[in-house]
């Protein structure tokens, strides 16, 4: 394992939310001395390593906040975003776009004025157009506009890659930038609304009460997963290998349908549960899958955690966590 982190003051925008308590969590493991920038310690309560990550609150709202508390740090990892599944992302497209735009302006306004040299930007895979070539790379993500059920996102997203281009070039800033596909694992939002694919189909197996549910879209739609800890492995690597201001997708090179996706989740569930298709409904992209050769190129990417063995911790925590916290 590399010596990078050691003692490093790394701040993690977002630190209490789903990837960003797993990143928290992987920093402390590797050495550095750790902050989670939130409005409320989240998911980290939820951490056997919470008292060796220091809570810093902070609302990235506010302009005067971010330039008082985001300095005097060796890496700041900005995760801290506003989005939800297709329906909620459909629904909110304006707020999503000029509430991320928000906070990217006031994080980098105080990345540039403190003068922090060293940034992680997490971006998405939603910058991608809905005709990209499949598998993806990532000179597909200026084409076109974003795929329309995750426009404002997607716009965001591509204005959060030009800030830290910018930063780099005006300031010498070392800019890593990445692109998760489908992220999911414990932690996830489970609830409908805000929730993406896996964690909303894993809360519909478990609480449908007439032993069927509703998929959104044919079935026939193919994505592609990436758990959290891989998300978190490859943010860490890109910032120690590839902070050039340069995006880098990473994702799984193993696609599955979402009709195949829900047996397998009703399978791991144990549940007899039957499945009724809405293809009325807006269901995305026809494919979502990253190509990963940059990843493996400039990074040392590689994926650890298969679809399915992912699936059976996502489960577990909904079971023993999720569903018993919202049983209180």
């Amino acid at each position: 394992m590399s010596n990078y982190w050691k003692d490093k003051k790394v701040l993690v925008t977002g630190g209490g939310g789903f990837i960003g308590s797993h990143l928290c969590e992987e920093l402390v493991q590797r050495g550095a001395k750790v902050i989670s920038g939130d409005l409320s310690i989240g998911h980290l309560k939820e951490s056997p390593l919470k008292n060796k990550i220091k809570f810093l609150k902070i609302n990235f709202f506010k302009n005067t906040q971010c330039l008082q508390k985001i300095k005097n740090f060796d890496i700041v990892m900005h995760l801290a975003a506003k989005v939800g599944g297709i329906g909620y992302n459909l629904k909110y497209m304006s707020d999503i776009y000029i509430d991320n735009l928000l906070i990217l302006s006031n994080i980098v306004k105080a990345i540039s004025t403190n003068k922090i040299k060293n940034v992680l930007l997490v971006s998405s895979a939603c910058v991608y157009p809905r005709n990209s070539i499949i598998p993806t790379p990532e000179t597909e993500g200026f084409k076109d506009i974003p795929e329309e059920t995750n426009e404002g996102y997607g716009w965001a997203k591509r204005a959060l890659e030009i800030a830290g281009k910018m930063l780099r070039r005006q300031y010498g800033t070392n800019v890593a930038i990445v692109r998760p596909y489908n992220a999911y694992g414990p932690r996830d939002k489970f609830d409908l609304e805000q929730a993406h694919v896996i964690p909303a189909l894993i809360n519909k197996v478990f609480n449908t009460k007439t032993g069927e549910i509703e998929v959104l879209g044919s079935g026939k739609q193919t994505r592609s997963f990436l758990y959290v800890k891989d998300a978190v492995s490859g943010m860490l690597l890109s910032m120690e290998k590839y902070p050039v201001a340069d995006a880098v997708n990473l994702g799984s090179d193993e696609e599955i349908t979402i009709e195949d996706l829900v047996k397998m989740i009703i399978k791991l569930s144990g549940r007899d549960v039957k499945i009724k298709y809405n293809k009325n409904a807006p269901e995305g992209y026809k494919r979502r899958c990253a190509d990963i050769t940059k990843a493996k190129e400039k990074l040392d990417f590689k994926n650890m955690w298969k679809l399915e063995q992912g699936l059976k911790e996502t489960i577990k925590y909904y079971k023993t966590t999720f569903l018993k916290e919202n049983e209180k």
